[in-house]
């Protein structure tokens, strides 16, 4: 004997596939988007991380050697000392992340007198060299981030004596 199903509980079977697919697709969509999240994440976070930084070409070393690191923290040391018509080069450090927000992590070491002005990308090193420098005090700063020039710490001098 044939078993005969009603209208209305074929109806109700059939709303109940419809809402248990509607639930599924809704599920695997989220999963979906969950995943692409977390891997656009991921690489955002390794990319960085795995970065070479190439050394930038500079100009050829000449006499003495100082080295000056330019954090967010500000220039250290602040001060150089190096004798009148002596060649000298400086070699500037940066070792922040391009991820602080103020300024992106850039730093700078300009001197208006000399009109000299390098920039120093994040995690990078840059030099400048000088051929010898008249006695007097040259003022160098920071203009891109922190406070820029009117932080104290974002600034200092070289004193050329003799």
């Amino acid at each position: 004997m044939p078993i005969h199903i009603s209208k209305t509980a074929e109806a109700r079977r059939s709303e109940l596939r419809r809402k248990t697919l509607r639930r599924r697709f809704a599920l695997g969509a989220f999963m979906v988007g969950a995943l692409v999240v977390l891997g656009v994440s991921a690489s955002l976070v390794v990319k960085p991380l795995r970065a070479h930084h190439e050394p930038a070409q500079a100009p050829a070393a000449t006499g003495k050697q100082y080295r000056i690191v330019v954090t967010m923290a500000g220039c250290d040391p602040s001060v150089l000392r190096v004798r009148a018509g002596e060649p000298f080069t400086v070699h500037l450090l940066n070792p922040d992340s391009r991820f602080h927000t103020d300024g992106g992590g850039w730093h700078q070491f300009h001197i208006e007198t000399l009109g000299i002005d390098v920039r120093i990308p994040p995690q990078s090193e840059r030099s400048q060299t000088f051929a010898g420098l008249a006695p007097g005090t040259y003022e160098f700063y920071c203009d891109v981030c922190c406070g820029g020039k009117e932080n104290p710490t974002m600034r200092g001098v070289i004193e050329v004596t003799g």
